[in-house]
């Protein structure tokens, strides 16, 4: 079968296909494990064509017949699907959540927490976005100056046609344009790694959440001056040895007051904030490392991880994979 070339990212195909077990197969590899289905066991006229980075992936995804898709919680991301052409119809929390997409008009969000199911017609084609739980909820936390220690509950579907939703499916578009472009933004990294981040900012704006109406508040309250003094301190020493009685020294305060007050302001122990930064160090050695010439182990080290197994744990839980799976891409 041959791929139509000026579809969304023709050049970065994965997948052209009809049988349905290769397109679980590779849709597994790219997306989640799933079980999938077509009617009456028809072939498919399937295709895939797919861009990851550690952010986001970007797909465009097309099954070409009445397919059905079961999914377990993904555990370590978010789904998204922008429905582009035809239509769709998700089932979320065995079926007491369900939206149908129309293409341009509406899309659906699928969580790490729960399971799923999507049907597709045959016309329907599909931007399909995976976004890993590490990234998303740090940038989150980011926006928000606290933490993020829950899942998102992202509300089932979004309109597309108007308000965030629209800004959301333009700054989606704009990024594929660019990918699709020789010479485009997949040629500089830091570009891409602002306009992916865009993206995810456009996410947490265009769809419903837990934290949408904090999201959208107006900043009013100052943090106290020995917050700021210490977050400063941790994120430019976050790799030299230090224990928090000693940073209380530092801050000329009480062990107990910093505690106190950095939790209240931060939404986290000033252990929790230590580790979070030392994690988010070494995973951006981890990617940019020569697995040749670099270890997880030394790597880890650097930034005072020095029980591997805990590390690999706290690793996993943030970024959704091991950090010798990141090392080795």
């Amino acid at each position: 079968m041959s791929a139509p070339t000026d579809e969304p990212l023709a050049a970065h195909a994965v997948m052209n296909t009809d049988d349905v077990d290769e397109a679980r197969h590779v849709v597994t590899e790219v997306y989640v494990p799933h079980e999938l289905d077509s009617l009456g066991g028809r072939p498919l006229d399937a295709r895939l064509n797919s861009v990851a980075s550690e952010r986001l992936t970007l797909g465009y995804l097309v099954y070409g017949a009445d397919a059905s898709l079961d999914l377990p919680p993904l555990e370590h991301c978010y789904h998204v699907n922008l429905t582009l052409s035809g239509r769709t119809e998700v089932t979320r929390r065995r079926g007491r959540e369900r939206a149908v997409t129309e293409g341009g008009r509406s899309g659906a969000v699928l969580l790490p927490t729960e399971d799923s199911t999507v049907t597709w017609t045959p016309e329907a084609t599909q931007f399909a976005m995976k976004f890993p739980r590490g990234p998303l909820e740090e940038h989150l936390g980011g926006l928000l100056g606290h933490p993020i220690h829950d899942a998102l509950d992202f509300d089932v579907s979004m309109d597309l046609t108007a308000g965030p939703g629209a800004a959301l499916m333009s700054a989606v578009r704009f990024l594929q344009t660019e990918l699709d472009r020789p010479g485009g933004i997949a040629t500089a990294p830091l570009a891409r790694a602002q306009l992916e981040t865009y993206v995810m900012t456009a996410l947490l704006h265009g769809v419903g959440h837990q934290y949408t109406n904090e999201l959208l508040a107006p900043r009013v309250e100052e943090r106290p001056a020995i917050v700021r003094q210490t977050l400063e301190f941790i994120d430019a020493h976050a790799a030299e040895p230090f224990s928090i009685p000693q940073l209380a020294k530092r801050m000329g305060v009480s062990t107990r007051t910093l505690q106190v007050t950095f939790a209240r302001h931060v939404g986290m122990t000033p252990s929790e904030y230590v580790r979070d930064v030392r994690l988010a160090g070494a995973h951006a050695d981890l990617v940019t490392a020569n697995p040749a010439d670099s270890s997880v182990t030394e790597l880890a080290a650097a930034w005072g991880f020095l029980h591997q197994g805990r590390f690999s744990e706290q690793y996993r839980a943030k970024y959704g994979r091991l950090p010798s799976q990141t090392l080795r891409s």
